[in-house]
Parts: structure tokens; sequence; C-alpha cells
């Protein structure tokens, strides 16, 4: 197989790989899924596997005055896109404790988000009755309600400005 044909055929399995990992979620890992002696890269989501994949590639198509070191680099491809294949196909496997341990700040902040918009939902949906009411005692109802949601509405916004303010005194532990 000469240079050009392999370099296309290696092209050619590289895009269907990348079509492959942007098509699932690309989820970081605790750990780094490879060995160093296969990939150099310190990320653990698959893109960061896929970006070294290409660099190498880049690498390739470049190099024409070592031959040796051109089938080297083309072999260690084989393997790295061989190796990645693999693991993109069993993500759905992967057990949850093989994934990061969630931000809890991050969690926090999200249900008290989720709560913000039910609560304001429920005021929206109360002032529209209260607008449609026809009787004094529908409308008195309403206006009590009203008014316990509008507090728990400002207590919920009250957390999570005191959430936020927390998150933003201690950083977020680092990404892997």
């Amino acid at each position: 197989m000469n240079s050009s044909s392999m370099r296309e055929r290696l092209s050619q399995f590289i895009a269907a790989l990348r079509q492959q990992i942007l098509a699932m979620p690309d989820d970081a890992a605790r750990l780094p899924r490879f060995d160093r002696q296969l990939f150099l890269s310190k990320g653990t989501r698959l893109q960061d596997y896929l970006a070294e994949i290409e660099q190498n590639f880049q690498q390739l198509c470049q190099n024409n005055e070592q031959p040796e070191r051109a089938v080297w680099l083309a072999g260690r491809l084989v393997d790295q896109i061989a190796a990645l294949q693999r693991e993109a196909s069993t993500q759905t496997l992967r057990l949850r404790r093989e994934r990061p341990a969630p931000d809890r700040r991050r969690q926090k902040r999200d249900e008290y988000r989720e709560y913000e918009r039910r609560l304001q939902a429920m005021v929206d949906e109360r002032e529209q009755r209260l607008a449609l009411a026809e009787t004094l005692a529908v409308q008195q109802q309403l206006k009590r309600e009203l008014e316990a949601l509008e507090g728990r509405l400002a207590r919920c916004r009250q957390a999570l400005r005191a959430v936020e303010w927390q998150r933003s005194l201690r950083p977020s532990p680092p990404r892997a």
C-alpha cells in the first residue's frame, strides 16, 4: 500500500471516528482511559484523544523526509484509532462509578433553579386565574395563594443567590 492510499484510508477512519464520537455524550472520566504509552493526552474525554489522533495524522501527512518515522507514526495511529473505536463503542456499558463525581454546588444551584422555574410558573398561572376570577371569594383565595407563592419564590431566589455566592468564593473542583 503506497503512502497516499494509506493516508486516505487513515483519513476515512478518523472521519468515521469523529462522527461516532460527536454523536454520543462525551463525559469526562475520573481517570485517564488509556495508557500513557498509547496516548500522551492528559484529558479524559474522547474528544481529547481524538484531537491527539488528528494531530498525529497531521504530523504523518507533513513528514516526507523520514520514512522510518512515518511508518512508526502510521502504526501508532492505527493502534490509537482501534483503541478509541473500542472505547467509543463501549461507552454505554460504563459504570456510574467511572464517571466523575458530580459538583454538589452545581447540583444544588440547578435544583434551586428548577424550583424557581416551577414556582414562577405557578405564580403566572395564579395571576391568570385571578384576572379571570369573577367572585370576590375566589379572588381573595387566589390572592392568598399568590402571596404564599411569592414568599416561597423570594425564599427560593434568596437560597439560589446564597448558593451562587458560595460557588463564587470557592473554585469548582478541577474538571478532568
